[in-house]
């Protein structure tokens, strides 16, 4: 029994290993490729920006690979009348599920401690990385959308098109000295100050408007920006503790710390109650995740038992359904808590239900396979004897 046990865990652990690099390795170079065309990264900057994304992707990679290693390993057990030898042998199916339970606790506990804090920890670096090259990242914005958006500093400018240092048709909105300021051109030009992280943009022949007045209407116009190599933290670059903290006091938090002087209580108070809905949505949402990553590798075995799926892509499909429902219905869930400022808790159970129900359908699948499946007396047999 301990022999078979060790082969079904050791094929399950293999399974399990490949899957995760494979599925690992095409989400990080999926998020390096939509980094490298909206910011414009460098060679080794991407390169770094792959690294830091590895704990992402291992965090959306392992429930999935989980499922897929469980469903292969016992679907190739079905599939080559391992199971049926098994039972002719006297030997509990009951006894067959026990590397997948190690293998549902390993993949649920790994998926909480991923979640924990190097998924935050690194997601964050990834962003203040990404914000290292302000000149490369300046003009891609520029060349591939039309538009940068610095929210941090209250700065947006549009162009028609980019040559070299040259802006054709730029258009600003930026909160200077006398206030809300407007300012459009015909064309103008960009320097950069990397010493003081500053770009500065000559605009000839403008037209400014601001609140006070107090620009002249036409003629160059000089701006400085101090451009952000760091971001504020969200809800989703916290580990467990922090997001404790914020949803106990958020007013901590960097979105309302970081609130203007002349914002009213009431601001503060709904910028709070976001940092509370946000903050429990997330909480809730990983640990859930985790949770609902046991019972979805309960679920991808015993369908692969049960279907036979011990072909690579067959299991692949029977693997994606469970996983992908209960993933949607989960994201569905926490941006539902997170709309609902006002009472979030009321709407946590939405986080939770298809998590648990995933937990109950993997252990009723198991239960089923073990003592109604493969049993001379089946079910249904025995439910139409007490019928009749």
């Amino acid at each position: 029994m301990r022999i078979l046990h060790r082969y079904i865990l050791k094929e399950v652990l293999k399974a399990l290993a490949l899957a995760l690099v494979a599925v690992s390795g095409v989400v990080a170079f999926a998020l390096v490729l939509q980094a490298l065309q909206e910011k414009g990264l460098g060679p080794l900057t991407s390169l770094a920006y792959m690294v830091l994304s590895v704990p992402g992707a291992a965090y959306l990679a392992l429930p999935l690979s989980a499922v897929l290693a469980g469903t292969l390993v016992y679907g190739r057990l079905a599939a080559d009348n391992e199971v049926m030898a098994c039972q002719a042998s006297g030997i509990p199916i009951s006894s067959l599920f026990w590397p997948t339970i190690l293998l549902a606790v390993v993949a649920s506990l790994g998926t909480m401690a991923l979640a924990a804090w190097p998924l935050p920890a690194s997601g964050y670096a990834a962003k203040c990385l990404a914000l290292q090259d302000i000149e490369r990242l300046f003009f891609t914005q520029l060349s591939s959308a039309g538009k940068l958006t610095v929210s941090e500093a209250g700065f947006q400018i549009t162009v028609d098109r980019v040559v070299g240092d040259m802006l054709y048709g730029p258009t600003l909105k930026y909160r200077g000295r006398n206030g809300q300021t407007y300012c459009y051109a015909p064309y103008g030009r960009v320097a950069f100050d990397r010493d003081h992280n500053r770009v500065k943009l000559a605009l000839w022949e403008a037209v400014v408007v601001d609140e006070a007045h107090a620009v002249p209407v036409r003629g160059t116009h000089s701006v400085g920006l101090t451009l952000p190599t760091t971001v504020p933290h969200k809800v989703d670059d916290l580990d467990l503790w922090h997001l404790m903290a914020w949803q106990r006091h958020p007013e901590i938090s960097d979105r309302v710390r970081m609130l203007p002087e002349d914002v009213t209580e009431a601001g503060i108070e709904v910028h709070k109650k976001v940092i509370r809905a946000r903050s429990m949505g997330e909480l809730h949402g990983r640990v859930a995740a985790a949770v609902g990553c046991f019972g979805l590798v309960l679920v991808g075995a015993g369908l692969g038992m049960y279907f036979h799926s011990g072909h690579l892509l067959t299991a692949f499909g029977v693997a994606l359904a469970p996983w992908l429902a209960a993933t949607i219905l989960t994201m569905t869930a926490v941006k539902t808590v997170c709309r609902a400022t006002d009472n979030p808790q009321d709407h946590v159970w939405l986080i939770w239900t298809p998590n648990v129900v995933v937990v109950v359908l993997g252990l009723g699948i198991l239960a089923y396979l073990s003592w109604a499946w493969t049993s001379p007396l089946r079910l249904s047999d025995l439910l139409r004897g007490r019928r009749g």
